[in-house]
């Protein structure tokens, strides 16, 4: 099925339709499957030229890339500013255009060979009839055609010898009454006659001629007349006038020959001309042509006057009954009857949403159409009747369904050059023999802008009867309503014994959500609760505002379980809205003595109490955020936005979003590290702490004890300490800790909650600190601990570890601590981020068994999850093969779901935990760093992404996912990936050029470099298993020389934990006759299971010395290698 846009501006009232004609029936001789999209305007015929830019506005509407071909027919358009941006638009598309009768560059053609024609008429007048004296009487100057036949006059004179003089052409219009003018002025100028008058088409000669037999001239005795186009003006005229057949009916066809050919990529698909004929007759002396039977002609004159007669009368009662239509629907049915009791199968009327409605302040479009603001108001067709559809998607889908050999006409629905919508006509083969479609049309716009404004005059009215008794802004009744409707039939009802319901519900918040978002955005949330409440309301009930975010709902009848359900339909809707309500239900007992008013304060005060347990929020689950980079975000002057698109501050947007904690670093002296730009520092630690406990969040401080980040591979000592003994750096991290805490406290914003170090399982203060010396790294910490116990005994002490889904990595670095003597602390801290330390349910091991063997709160005070990949990523998808959820931010939402979810299952016992999302404060592109490309919280334009969602949500006693253990295990499933299948099989084929591949035979062939000892690096069932509770360097490899040119892929199976800062690589060093290269790729550790990493393939020469192995440059992490592999593809 192909698809064709023919857009065509008719002859000032009536519809060009013989291109339709030809094109739908050529598509059957040429056997093509066509569907044709008629968009017809006639913008040459008013006077008013803001009536014809409203017919002229319906060339924006279709999509031209959308189609398989486009027809361009601007024979007839006078506006040539019209013309001319069309010819732009058509221009940039990229679809074929065949342009009708006007040639443009990069445009096919069809039409007459005009200069062709036009030289044959003045040869035959030059050579036949001895004709010396020529006068071009022409059309419009700027016409296309009219411009080529004029040419052909003027070469045709240069080539007969004959000067040119300006009395030799003229210039107007295509209709009869410019050949009037002409005959006119020229009898009153008394210049001498021409000896033929060649006219640019038939409607001039008419006039011409005629006019000549009034002044007493005689055609052609006096002078000679020929015409172009070979209409009936010119067959049946006396005299009978010269001319040229047209032959339109063959344009069509010539269009889709273009089209067969560019579509099948066979034929010419060159500019066609049509086979028109110079036809001699009367009017330049030659004798009549016998072509036609003139009585059968003026028989048809009879019958199509009779016809015409009819026709009119037809006309005029239609507009008699459109005049008698009140309702838009009523309007179109009745023109849709009268236009389908011709030859139509269907009319579909659409109009945009401001004419639908009457709306008093409608504002309609100028320029373009919008689909999402259009409605369908009318469709009715022959073969399926009456039809409704909610969206003109729907419309369009549906004639889809029956698009095959079928024609649809476009007209413009229009108040001057005001768009309204248009009307779409199915097959309205009509237009064929009733052309006059416009004054049909033109009736329906007329009585469809009364009819608009009389409903826009009654809705008006309406509104005015309605402020006494409606809420201005929500449009439900208001408090005097209230009293003057309710309370009458309360009174009724109670006297008949019949009991009813009383909702009161408030918004929660809504003074918080005013003071954050402004006034505007508060009525906005008002209007959509109102609009929930009418819309769900049980059939009787009535909904008003009381006042302010209050509101009553009235259900008369005793019936308890429809108040129920109301309720939960209307909290459902709310929470997609994200906004939250509290409701009180009260249920009348008639002769219990109470008026209405009692049973409303009854129902207040219930409201009251839910708003009061709910408001209770679970102190001892923290929904915690880390937003340290805060600072830096506001002095690059980066907004944040809610999910509707409101800039919001940060911390309203937190106690909105339901975050209870904030959690932030502090650096020594960040200023001597430039990269800092000395963000982190007391100074902006003091600042944040201060509106952190304005907006009463519990507080939790992470002393980094480093002038700059402090993770597991790098605890650097502040470059004020690096000369320090041992006994002189005890003292200095107890006298800092103690300083900073003092003043915060001295400002009434001390922590809650202090990080003695941030992920120190690798130690702290290195090298003083750094295991495996946990006596000394233990009397590092305690000295921080001892600073916060003498002056802050109520705040709470944490030792902060990566790895929290590594058992094995916590509880032995923890026993060796306490072992060591560390002071007692009051929590745990984990890193847990999926898709470096472990699986969910390595995780919830992990915590489970830490709580029950140390009875300690256990708390996860780092994660964060991808919720897209994209250029300069800070997590890739490689990382993410393991993680159990892919990028996504429906993904981070449910991984920030499981996390919290998994801490509150395993907490019952000390009933206390949280979890904290690192850095989720910042927009992308920005200039915040990598992390916040895609693992912050807010996408691209700043908004707010559907995580906050589960922060705001998490309800330790109602969890969102059921059956948490089985939905884990799910996210795990496997497969190979299609390039280590191929190289499985690879290997298999050719076999492995690396000795002792998977060190059954010990290390023998294997080189091995090492910073462990020995121990740390054994040899189990799984090849070699490296651990280690200190960072460390380590590398095995094997020499192979190559016998064979080729290409060659490296693997390794690994299998490790991953932390911040593991340097894992796979790697390859060449040594031939053109120097030592080396190749590597970067492995991202996992330990879910073992995964095969490739190297990509590298062209080795014959006699080349490989050696293949693994590097590994690391903080504490354990790791498995079980083969490593060299294979000639």
């Amino acid at each position: 099925m192909k698809k064709i846009a023919l857009l065509a501006d008719g002859w000032r009232r009536y519809v060009t339709y013989s291109w339709v004609e030809g094109i739908m029936e050529g598509s059957k001789e040429l056997g093509l499957d066509v569907c044709l999209f008629f968009y017809n305007t006639n913008g040459t015929w008013s006077q008013d030229p803001k009536f014809n830019k409203g017919e002229y506005a319906l060339n924006d509407l279709p999509d031209l890339n959308s189609f398989d071909g486009v027809v361009f027919d601007c024979t007839n358009t006078i506006n040539q500013d019209e013309i001319h941006y069309m010819v732009r638009k058509l221009q940039s598309v990229n679809v074929p255009v065949v342009s009708i009768g006007y040639k443009v560059d990069g445009f096919y053609y069809v039409g007459n060979d005009n200069k062709r024609l036009f030289r044959n008429v003045m040869d035959h007048m030059y050579y036949e009839h001895g004709c010396k004296s020529f006068v071009f009487a022409g059309g419009p100057p700027y016409h296309y055609e009219n411009r080529i036949r004029f040419e052909a006059f003027k070469k045709a004179l240069s080539d007969y010898g004959i000067p040119l003089t300006a009395d030799m052409y003229m210039f107007g219009d295509f209709d009869y009454q410019t050949g009037v003018r002409y005959m006119s002025d020229w009898h009153e100028s008394k210049k001498p006659l021409p000896d033929v008058f060649l006219c640019a088409n038939d409607n001039i000669a008419a006039g011409l001629c005629a006019t000549a037999e009034v002044l007493g001239y005689k055609v052609p005795q006096d002078f000679k007349v020929t015409g172009f186009d070979n209409l009936d003006k010119a067959a049946y005229f006396n005299p009978q006038i010269t001319t040229v057949e047209h032959n339109r009916g063959n344009i069509g066809r010539k269009v889709l020959e273009i089209f067969k050919a560019l579509w099948n990529g066979t034929g010419d698909a060159s500019d066609k001309y049509l086979d028109s004929e110079f036809i001699p007759a009367e009017s330049c002396g030659c004798p009549n042509t016998g072509r036609v039977d003139y009585r059968n002609y003026i028989k048809n004159i009879i019958k199509g006057s009779v016809a015409k007669e009819q026709e009119e009368d037809a006309v005029m009662i239609l507009q008699k009954e459109l005049e008698e239509c009140n309702e838009y629907y009523d309007l179109f049915e009745r023109y849709s009857d009268y236009i389908q009791s011709m030859k139509c199968d269907g009319v579909y009327v659409v109009s945009v949403s401001d004419l639908a409605a009457a709306r008093n302040n409608a504002h309609f479009r100028k320029h373009g159409y919008d689909i999402d603001d259009e409605v369908v108001l009318y469709a009715d067709d022959k073969d399926n009747g009456k039809l409704e559809f909610k969206s003109v998607n729907d419309l369009m889908q549906y004639m889809q369904s029956v698009y095959k050999n079928t024609c649809y006409m476009y007209y413009s629905l229009h108040f001057r050059d005001e768009i309204v919508g248009y009307v779409i006509l199915r097959n309205p083969e009509f237009l064929y023999d009733h052309p006059e479609q416009f004054d049909i049309q033109s009736a329906l716009l007329k009585k469809l802008e009364n009819l608009f404004k009389q409903k826009v005059l009654e809705n008006t009215n309406n509104e005015l009867k309605n402020l006494y008794n409606h809420d201005a802004l929500t449009g439900l009744y208001n408090r005097v309503a209230c009293n003057e409707m309710v309370i009458p039939m309360f009174a009724e009802l109670e006297d008949q014994n019949v009991g009813c319901t009383i909702v009161f519900l408030d918004v929660d918040d809504f003074k918080d959500i005013n003071d954050t978002y402004g006034h505007q955005y508060g009525d906005e949330l008002l209007k959509t609760v109102a609009r929930v409440l009418d819309e769900q309301k049980p059939e009787g009930s009535m909904v008003y505002r009381f006042g302010g975010d209050e509101f009553i709902v009235f259900i008369p009848g005793d019936r308890h379980d429809t108040a129920e359900k109301y309720i939960k339909r209307v909290y459902d809707i709310m929470e997609q809205h994200s906004l939250f309500i509290s409701h009180g239900i009260i249920y009348t007992q008639p002769g219990s003595g109470k008026n209405f008013d009692d049973y409303l304060v009854s129902a207040d005060t219930k409201m009251y109490q839910l708003k009061q347990h709910k408001q209770k929020k679970d102190s001892n689950f923290l929904k915690g955020v880390d937003i340290s980079s805060v600072p830096m975000m506001v002095d690059n002057n980066i907004q944040i936005m809610d999910r509707e698109g409101h800039v919001c501050r940060v911390f309203d947007f937190l106690k909105l979003n339901n975050v209870n904690s904030v959690r932030l670093r502090i650096w020594n002296e960040p200023d001597k590290v430039p990269e800092s730009n000395g963000y982190c520092s007391l100074t902006y630690v003091l600042e944040m702490a201060h509106v952190i406990k304005k907006y009463k969040m519990h507080f939790l401080l992470d002393f980094h004890y480093s002038d700059y980040w402090a993770d597991p591979r790098q605890q650097n000592k502040p470059d004020a300490w690096k000369n320090l003994s041992f006994d002189e750096l005890k003292e200095a991290v107890h006298k800092y800790t103690y300083d900073v805490l003092y003043r915060l406290k001295i400002m009434d914003c001390a922590p809650d909650m202090v990080q003695i170090g941030n992920e120190i399982r690798s130690g702290m203060l290195f090298p003083d600190g750094a295991v495996p010396q946990y006596r000394q790294l233990a009397e590092l910490v305690n000295e921080g601990i001892r600073a916060v116990r003498e002056l802050l005994p109520e705040t709470k002490v944490m030792i902060h570890l990566d790895q929290g889904g590594r058992y094995n990595c916590i509880m032995p670095w923890l026993d060796s601590m306490f072992n060591a003597g560390l002071l007692p602390i009051d929590a745990i801290g984990l890193s847990f981020y999926s898709f470096w330390h472990g699986t969910f349910m390595d995780l919830k091991d992990t915590m489970s068994r830490i709580i029950k063997l140390y009875n300690l709160p256990v708390y996860i005070v780092e994660t964060a999850h991808p919720w897209r990949h994209c250029k300069g990523d800070h997590i890739s998808k490689e990382l993410m093969e393991t993680a159990g959820l892919d990028a996504g931010s429906a993904e981070q939402k449910k991984s920030l779901e499981i996390i919290m979810q998994i801490a509150a299952e395993v907490s019952k016992d000390t009933g206390k935990t949280g979890v904290y999302y690192w850095e989720p404060v910042g927009v992308p592109g920005k200039g915040m760093g990598t992390w916040f490309e895609n693992m912050g919280m807010f996408d691209e334009h700043g908004r707010a992404l559907p995580g906050w969602d589960a922060i705001r949500d998490f309800d330790q006693k109602n969890p969102p996912i059921k059956e948490l253990d089985k939905y884990i295990e799910s996210l795990y499933e496997y497969e190979e990936t299609p390039e280590v299948e191929d190289f499985m099989k690879l290997l298999m084929i050719h076999g492995n050029l690396i000795s002792n591949p998977e060190f059954k035979d010990g290390f023998n062939n294997w080189q091995i470099e090492t910073s462990l000892e020995e121990r740390q690096y054994t040899l189990g069932k799984d090849g070699v298993f490296i651990s280690s509770d200190a960072n460390f360097d380590y590398s095995i490899s094997q020499t192979v020389d190559i016998e064979y040119t080729g290409e060659y892929i490296a693997a390794v199976d690994y299998r490790g934990t991953n932390t911040t800062g593991v340097d894992v690589k796979l790697f390859m060093d060449v040594e031939d006759e053109s120097g030592v290269h080396t190749y590597t790729s970067d492995i991202f550790p996992a330990d879910v299971r073992f995964v095969t990493h490739l190297l990509k393939p590298v062209r080795l020469q014959k006699n080349a010395r490989v050696t293949v192995g693994l590097r590994m440059h690391t903080p504490p992490v354990f790791a498995k290698i079980k083969k490593i592999s060299l294979v000639v593809i």
